[in-house]
């Protein structure tokens, strides 16, 4: 097998867990997730199964977009409501308030990530200090916002479509839209619904996925966890040098890896410039015709 699994995540179940359905229903074939979901959250989680697994380090350039709901005028030591949840009295927030301060959030900004999280501190997760009651700082760092939109607010609830770059976490994102205007939030429903060029509209459920009798229909083609990466067409000749190992002189200069293609747009390889010549960072042999996923994008195209 040699292809990406889109699962539509259900709630209740961490990454690692879908990762061991999944490695059950494939087996003897290697599987791994391209970036985590907090177990309350649902939607789109990409598995790379077989070969590409490999491509897994080439795939967190993707943008993603979420529909996230907030508790506002609370607070929480997670930031959702998975965590000590406690209201904060006197705090009032209107919606034309929230309306106008969304536009302060777009483009690149600086970020806390949750203590409750699994970014590295110190070589450990955080959320393993964190749950020790251990004494330690997260250091704050950029992330993307390219899409903000406020889809619903009753007073006491607010919802948000995101669009955003690889290692932003939403729950901080809501906390801190919320801070800026007196009050704070705390994330109670979370659902990633496009992954790169994936969206739900590609998804299967972990529960159709079991009563399949051939998982390999769903797999969709292993160049959608490189799509971020620029891509160039190799002819025929081209792809079995690259195969064997054999440099390319090729008269482009991108400044880093390349998607490289046969005519079929079956993946070669990634390729990167070194010494004037492109040479392979990864090598695939030529592989089954996979599906694609559904047209049917997410209106708004493009948690960590």
């Amino acid at each position: 097998m040699f292809g990406v699994l889109a699962i539509d995540k259900p709630a209740g179940m961490t990454s690692r867990g879908v990762v061991n359905r999944v490695e059950r229903m494939v087996k003897p074939h290697r599987v791994g997730h391209t970036g985590t979901l907090d177990p309350m959250a649902t939607g789109v989680l990409l598995m790379a199964v077989g070969s590409a697994t490999r491509l897994v380090e080439f795939s967190h350039l993707q943008s993603k977009s979420y529909e996230a709901e907030f508790l506002l005028g609370h607070s929480s030591d997670t930031l959702d409501t998975e965590g000590m949840v406690s209201a904060i009295s006197g705090s009032r927030v209107l919606r034309e308030q929230l309306f106008s301060e969304l536009p302060h959030w777009l483009g690149h900004i600086d970020q806390t990530p949750p203590r409750f999280s699994a970014v590295h501190v110190g070589g450990k997760r955080a959320y393993e200090l964190a749950r020790r009651g251990n004494e330690f700082e997260v250091s704050p760092r950029t992330v993307e916002i390219q899409a903000l939109e406020l889809v619903e607010f009753t007073g006491t609830h607010f919802t948000l479509r995101i669009d955003c770059g690889t290692g932003t976490y939403i729950r901080s994102l809501g906390s801190d839209i919320a801070k800026r205007l007196g009050s704070d939030a705390v994330m109670s429903r979370l659902v990633r619904t496009r992954v790169g060029e994936i969206n739900l509209a590609s998804c299967v459920t972990l529960d159709v996925l079991q009563a399949s009798t051939c998982v390999e229909q769903y797999l969709l083609a292993p160049n959608l966890l490189v799509a971020s990466l620029p891509k160039v067409e190799l002819d025929f000749q081209q792809a079995i040098q690259i195969r064997h190992g054999i440099p390319l002189a090729l008269n482009i200069d991108c400044g880093g890896p390349l998607a490289a293609v046969d005519v079929h747009e079956e993946l070669v390889a990634i390729i990167e410039r070194r010494d004037g010549v492109y040479r392979s960072l990864r090598v695939f042999q030529k592989a089954n015709a996979t599906n694609q996923p559904s047209s049917n994008n997410s209106p708004h195209s493009p948690e960590s």
